[in-house]
């Protein structure tokens, strides 16, 4: 195999792929990329065996064929080389000599016979939405899921096509994040599936191009095709909660507050919050909103204050100061809404999108 390519394309599509290897200590050949070079493309593909990526980028052909080099040697290497044209010519052993200007490596690879196969392409449905859409959505979710490791379901995002939209839901049972988007697809492609968390880390390092996404589910397995490159994952096989039983039917109080205002109050308060039991406390009276977090074992003690839209009675309420921040900071409306009925229940946050966010209080006693 010989080819020739552009060293800034090269390296792009080599960083494309570079996050979906197996760690130190797994078999050599998943610590590699294939390289497959035909038809003036090359095509990288790596694979941890849970999820793979295809990434394909244009380059001079000047002999065809495949081999699998160490991916990140291969990444530090064409890093250092000054941007031109590279030159990899690889023997029958896998050898590979890269060459670029004055500089040369020589990579040693593995054959391609041992490499595991990608998933086959099912010829079935497939859903399509913007690129820009599905990475807001999962920017709007994806941080509510669980930590916990014995929580593998929740450590995961619903994505829920059903009634002509796509709901994406996630959470960790203390919070719950939610968004929807009308998608167009028939009564007989509904469909739930739960992506793995790292297959949602990747999307959202990779779904940064203004074109589509088709996603094509078949039995335990969903890809994405992004044009130039294809993601291919595992689904959870576990079966989500019912998240709909933990969505407030009603709430009796409603506040209006400039998202931007609150945030800034927050981050202000949680400089108290340096214990791992961290709270904040918001208590709303008529068109003001305060905000307070102490530090009992510094002594220390935050307070601020926020104008709000709100002609209710009093009502104190302690989260987790990162549980508000997060929504604040994944959502870009000037204002949200929040749904509030006592410092004990859960409250509701709301804005003009089809988003919402459910978060518990916490009990202090």
């Amino acid at each position: 195999m010989k080819f020739k390519i552009i060293r800034s394309k090269f390296f792009e599509s080599i960083k494309r792929v570079q996050n979906i290897v197996a760690g130190k200590g797994s078999l050599q050949i998943i610590q590699n990329v294939l390289l497959e070079a035909n038809d003036g493309k090359l095509y990288l593909t790596t694979t941890d065996l849970d999820i793979s990526i295809r990434s394909v980028v244009p380059c001079e052909v000047v002999e065809p064929g495949s081999t699998t080099l160490p991916v990140k040697l291969l990444s530090n290497s064409i890093a250092k080389l000054a941007e031109g044209v590279v030159e990899v010519d690889v023997d029958a052993q896998d050898r590979a000599q890269i060459s670029a200007g004055s500089a040369m490596y020589r990579v040693t690879g593995l054959p391609v016979a041992d490499f595991p196969p990608l998933p086959a392409d099912a010829d079935s449905f497939a859903y399509v939405l913007p690129q820009a859409t599905l990475r807001e959505m999962l920017r709007k979710t994806a941080y509510a899921t669980s930590q916990d490791e014995t929580r593998k379901t929740l450590k995961g995002v619903l994505a829920s096509f059903k009634e002509g939209k796509l709901t994406a839901v996630a959470t960790d049972g203390r919070r719950l994040a939610l968004v929807e988007h009308e998608v167009e697809f028939p009564a007989d492609a509904e469909r739930d599936m739960v992506l793995p968390g790292k297959v949602v880390s990747e999307l959202q390092r990779s779904l940064m191009g203004d074109g589509d996404v088709r996603i094509t589910i078949e039995k335990s397995q969903v890809s994405f095709n992004l044009g130039d490159t294809q993601i291919y994952s595992k689904l959870l096989d576990e079966v989500y909660p019912n998240y709909r039983q933990v969505i407030p039917d009603s709430c009796n109080e409603r506040v209006v507050v400039d998202r931007q205002l609150l945030l800034s109050a927050l981050e202000r308060a949680s400089v108290m919050s340096v214990e791992e039991t961290s709270s904040t406390r918001l208590t709303f009276e008529e068109n003001q909103l305060l905000v307070s977090a102490n530090a009992a074992q510094v002594g220390g003690e935050a307070k601020d204050v926020v104008p709000i839209k709100y002609g209710g009675g009093r009502i104190e309420i302690v989260f987790n100061p990162a549980y508000v921040m997060d929504p604040l900071k994944a959502i870009d409306e000037d204002e949200v809404t929040i749904e509030l009925t006592s410092g004990s229940k859960p409250a509701v946050i709301r804005c003009s999108v089809p988003f919402l966010y459910v978060m518990m209080p916490l009990r202090i006693g």
